[in-house]
């Protein structure tokens, strides 16, 4: 009898430590959902709906987008398909702050406007500098988007040379001609980050 219960209680105090271990499987499983459902929804879903300014940020976007005539879902956009609003994101190739300006670029631009190239992790600097350097692409690009953002990701002489090469019209549009796979996926991705935030302001 005595026996009899001493197993009883042994098979008594093993349920918790399963009651336990399923909870643990369940939370598991549940962080893994949670996880792969952020993961496709940055797939299915533009970046804009994960990632969101600082209010420093948002006022230099507005203020600057305002002194360089470019839209301002436009510039966000750069912004944030190149860093996420990073401003110590530094890329493989050297590319620095919220607008991922490379520092002999960022140089380039401060001869040619005149603005100051001290800081490229300041967004006070960074952002202006990037924002001149869109809207003289636009402009040398005759008011092609397309063309003017492979050049950005991409550089002038690139595109150039694309144009050149393979026949390219001053209207061209085609983002899956592109050559360079990050190129393509860049243009691609603020076009439709743009689009995304102009829907959204206009609701």
């Amino acid at each position: 009898m005595a026996g009899r219960y001493r197993r009883y209680r042994r098979r008594k105090e093993r349920r918790p430590c399963r009651v336990k271990r399923s909870a643990r499987w369940f939370a598991v499983l549940l962080a893994c959902l949670m996880a792969g459902f952020l993961y496709l929804g940055e797939w299915l879903l533009p970046a804009a709906v994960f990632f969101r300014p600082t209010r420093e940020v948002e006022h230099l976007i507005e203020e600057n987008a305002a002194r360089f005539s470019l839209s301002r879902e436009l510039l966000q956009s750069v912004i944030l398909v190149e860093s996420k609003f990073d401003r110590h994101a530094v890329s493989s190739t050297g590319a620095v702050g919220v607008m991922q300006l490379m520092p002999d670029t960022a140089e380039w631009i401060s001869e040619q406007s005149g603005l100051p190239d001290d800081d490229l992790h300041n967004p006070e600097e960074n952002i202006p500098l990037g924002a001149w350097y869109l809207d003289y692409l636009i402009g040398k690009y005759n008011g092609n988007l397309v063309l003017a953002l492979a050049a950005y990701n991409a550089g002038r002489g690139n595109v150039d040379s694309w144009m050149e090469e393979r026949g390219w019209p001053p209207d061209y549009a085609d983002i899956e001609g592109i050559p360079f796979p990050e190129t393509r996926e860049f243009v691609r991705a603020v076009i439709e980050n743009r689009d995304w935030l102009k829907e959204k302001n206009r609701s």
